[in-house]
């Protein structure tokens, strides 16, 4: 009797042990992801087609080809001289890296000459396709249109809805200044799926660059608010 006993609580504290396991198991192995009530909402099919690029991009590192159904969340995109070079396109599902990364890009490119004008105009004028101090924005693909928009440092646009600006802006010669000119898809420079926001992206045009078509890149008629950053 007192064997049968002890096995019976050693099986016991066994089963025990092995659920408190189990648990622990999948308290730290389990999804990395969680799904709650209050997740953000998902970009409908129509945001979703809108932002499809027509060249490569190179998603944090990993090249996919062009028509690559990109992640629903935010990204933000860089265009370096070797993308336009190569047909390709830089995204970052962290902007912390996007940040690094165009610092290290900003490196190389002021290894070419130094700045003049208290550091605000870029003396190598080679490295500026677009050498004016201001940036510069058209409606149509090709940058021929009669309307056009302007901004200057340290200026910004909150939104755009004035003259038929929102969604409309195919075409951007970015200033040859110290800083990007960053187009994003969202009014306020939001950049969380929610219902005030539902396809937040953003774009750093390189200073001094000219993209004469956004739809190859997916941001054709989807700049809802534009400023300068570093």
């Amino acid at each position: 009797m007192k064997i049968r006993t002890a096995l019976i609580l050693a099986g016991l504290t066994l089963t025990a042990a092995t659920t408190v396991l189990a648990q622990e198991h999948a308290r730290v192995e389990g999804p990395a992801f969680q799904v709650s009530d209050d997740r953000p909402l998902e970009r409908d099919p129509a945001d979703r087609a809108s932002r499809q690029l027509k060249v490569p991009v190179i998603l944090d590192g990993v090249t996919f080809p062009a028509g690559y159904d990109l992640p629903h969340q935010a990204l933000s995109f860089v265009l370096t001289k070797e993308d336009v070079a190569n047909k390709t396109v830089h995204a970052f599902s962290s902007d912390v890296v996007a940040k690094e990364f165009m610092r290290q890009q900003k490196s190389g490119r002021l290894a070419l000459g130094s700045n003049a004008a208290g550091g605000l105009h870029m003396a190598a004028n080679d490295t500026c396709d677009w050498t004016q101090d201001y940036s510069w924005f058209n409606k149509n693909v090709g940058c021929g249109g009669s309307d056009v928009l302007t901004l200057y440092q340290p200026n910004e646009y909150n939104t755009l809805d004035f003259g038929g600006w929102n969604n409309t802006i195919s075409c951007v010669k970015a200033a040859c200044v110290d800083q990007y000119t960053v187009i994003y898809s969202c009014r306020y420079f939001d950049m969380s799926v929610d219902s005030s926001c539902g396809d937040p992206d953003r774009w750093y045009v390189l200073p001094g660059q000219i993209i004469t078509d956004l739809n190859a890149y997916g941001m054709n008629n989807r700049t809802s608010s534009i400023r300068f950053e570093y």
